[in-house]
């Protein structure tokens, strides 16, 4: 068991699962062996499968605030975040002193849009963990959401003064002073978090925004390069990255890297838009109509490009 803890804090999440899944089956009658692989499986993504853990976990004993905390999180990881919800507040309600199970269920509020709620849920889990950064990190983001902006930076700076090389304090201060329009104070906040945190690639592709609004191109085709080399890849990189190499006329590699972009992340109007600049380029005017027609689809009705796109596509027909 403490190997397979040890692993999973260590990033070998894979190897993990696999120790745990070991430990489960030659322990079928213990209720830890479906703790610690539900665990495992939700770490490594694997929604499905921790789901089926967990309603096992929890029918050994439905008064364990664990069983319910579990399977709530596999729930919404599959798509079922309001009842994954209600399991969280069930392990919150057996267990209210218990921030770990606050922080799970603030989180989950958050992510569905719920960020007052959020907050109060990591106001409770701090207050009975005052000194854990992370709550502190994730109540400066919900308050953030909240435009509670001075609060905001005060927590992510005490998360800061508690664990100096945490990189995601400085990630989502980052975030804070861009939604400021701080730019020099975010890009300072990004690359400490890079510094501090480099593989994470959503870091890495923050850094790069800092960098394309700037207009340091270099900087930014370097930032965004990280973000998609790491494993797991940033999606929204892979757009950023091909648009600055369609601008640069670099078409070829530009269309392979949008091809994989639309192709990861296929809601993003920023890789159909550039996609179809460098089939024009290359005289695929057929390809590049239908490119702005999904640009079209995706695209915010406020978007900027939307009357050009509507030109291009009837010229590019005309062809």
């Amino acid at each position: 068991v403490e190997w397979t803890t040890f692993l999973e804090h260590n990033g070998r999440i894979n190897r993990a699962v696999s120790l745990a899944q070991q430990y489960n089956s030659a322990n079928i009658a213990d209720a830890n062996g479906y703790d610690l692989y539900a665990e495992a499986l939700l770490l490594a993504g694997r929604g499905k499968e921790a789901l089926d853990i967990a309603s096992q976990y929890e029918q050994f004993n439905t008064e364990n605030p664990a069983g319910h905390e579990k399977r709530g999180r596999a729930l919404i990881m599959t798509g079922a975040a309001e009842e994954g919800i209600e399991e969280l507040r069930k392990a919150v309600q057996l267990a209210p002193d218990e921030p770990k199970f606050h922080v799970a269920l603030g989180v989950a509020l958050h992510d569905n849009g719920d960020a007052n709620k959020a907050a109060l849920e990591l106001r409770a889990a701090l207050k009975a963990s005052p000194d854990d950064a992370q709550i502190h990190i994730l109540l400066g983001s919900a308050l953030r959401d909240q435009d509670e902006t001075d609060e905001a930076r005060e927590q992510l700076e005490k998360a800061i003064a508690l664990d100096p090389k945490n990189g995601g304090a400085y990630f989502e201060l980052g975030v804070l002073y861009n939604r400021q329009l701080k730019q020099a104070d975010a890009q300072e906040a990004f690359g400490k978090a890079v510094e501090l945190s480099p593989n994470e690639s959503r870091y890495w592709y923050a850094y790069g925004e800092i960098f394309r609004v700037q207009q340091r191109i270099d900087d930014a085709l370097r930032a965004y390069r990280k973000a998609v080399d790491l494993t797991p890849p940033y999606p929204k990189a892979y757009a950023r990255l091909g648009g600055m190499l369609a601008e640069k006329k670099q078409y070829d590699e530009a269309e392979t890297v949008l091809t994989t972009a639309v192709r990861r992340d296929d809601r993003n109007p920023v890789g159909y838009w550039y996609l179809g600049k460098v089939y024009a380029a290359k005289k695929r005017y057929r390809a590049a109509a239908d490119m702005l027609e999904s640009y079209l689809r995706y695209a915010a009705k406020n978007d900027e490009n939307r009357d050009r796109a509507k030109e291009l596509i009837n010229q590019y027909k005309r062809k």
